[in-house]
């Protein structure tokens, strides 16, 4: 029974997905991938360095490097050289980026208005302790995996 459950709710995951992705993709630029939006989000947030990201995601600085040329390439990041350390170059958000999340940013007060608004306070709630507790999950999975591999 628990399996049947945990195949509908990755079909209503994916359903939801789908329709808010369908619904709002005219309102971003969507020529982003995945992993570009990622690694905005991570200089977003103050990892600076291509070896740092690399390490935050455990990939290769080259694949790192990689991604990062495109966004170059397309104006949402700048490459800076370290003034105490002209060996090393920083990075930071190009204006392009910085647009890309105020724009992001309405994007999500809109699906939260239209969408997430139609919910009553306690299902908000509860949607939130589920997730909650699926991040606790996830994260001492992540944990006990990263441990294994240490043995």
């Amino acid at each position: 029974m628990k399996d049947e459950y945990i195949h509908q709710i990755n079909i209503l995951q994916n359903n939801f997905n789908i329709f808010v992705a369908k619904k709002f993709e005219n309102k971003l630029d969507n020529q982003l991938t995945a992993k570009q939006v990622l690694l905005l989000e991570l200089i977003k947030e103050g990892v600076t360095s291509t070896k740092d990201i690399a390490d935050k995601l455990n990939v290769s600085t080259s694949a790192v490097s990689q991604i990062l040329n495109k966004l170059d390439d397309r104006g949402y990041i700048e490459r800076k050289f370290n003034p105490q350390n002209r060996r090393e170059i920083i990075l930071y958000l190009a204006d392009k980026a910085h647009q890309y999340f105020k724009e992001l940013a309405v994007l999500k007060k809109q699906i939260n208005k239209e969408i997430y608004g139609k919910l009553s306070s306690h299902d908000l709630k509860q949607l939130k302790d589920i997730l909650e507790k699926l991040q606790v999950i996830a994260t001492d999975s992540d944990q006990s995996n990263s441990y294994d591999k240490k043995k």
